[in-house]
């Protein structure tokens, strides 16, 4: 497999769509699947099906990650932008590493381990290849 599809995969997207403010308050939990080894923060995830919850749609939310019943990594995001709510929510994975977090359903993108300015960047309109796809719900 090419190092772009290992880095840029495109799953299907199945979710609840909510405004954004409702979405604020509400926790947000979602799925993606990993199809090679990841790193995210200091965690190294292996290939597989992992589920999430963000206990609120803030900077300061935390994110709990599992794989099946266990927690494999608890994670606040470096940056936090709004930004489109149309189309699928996505994890952005460069190089092996997570870069970002969009949740289409909240109009937010988290970042990970970029710089503010390459946060904004990367937000903006430069041109992307396909991510993880995420399915989100709300609590």
């Amino acid at each position: 497999m090419q190092l772009n599809r290992k880095l840029n995969l495109l799953l299907s997207i199945a979710g609840m769509c909510l405004t954004a403010g409702l979405l604020g308050a509400a926790e947000i939990a979602g799925s993606f699947t990993l199809p090679v080894q990841t790193e995210w923060g200091r965690a190294v995830l292996p290939p597989g099906n992992y589920t999430f919850t963000l206990d609120r749609a803030t900077l300061d939310g935390h994110m709990l990650i599992r794989r099946g019943n266990d927690g494999v990594a608890l994670l606040m995001a470096q940056g936090m932008e709004e930004t489109s709510t149309l189309g699928g929510s996505s994890l952005r994975i460069v190089a092996g590493k997570v870069r970002s977090l969009h949740l289409a359903p909240a109009g937010l993108t988290y970042s990970y381990g970029f710089s503010h300015e390459e946060t904004r960047t990367l937000i903006s309109g430069v041109p992307r290849s396909p991510g993880v796809s995420v399915a989100i719900t709300t609590k």
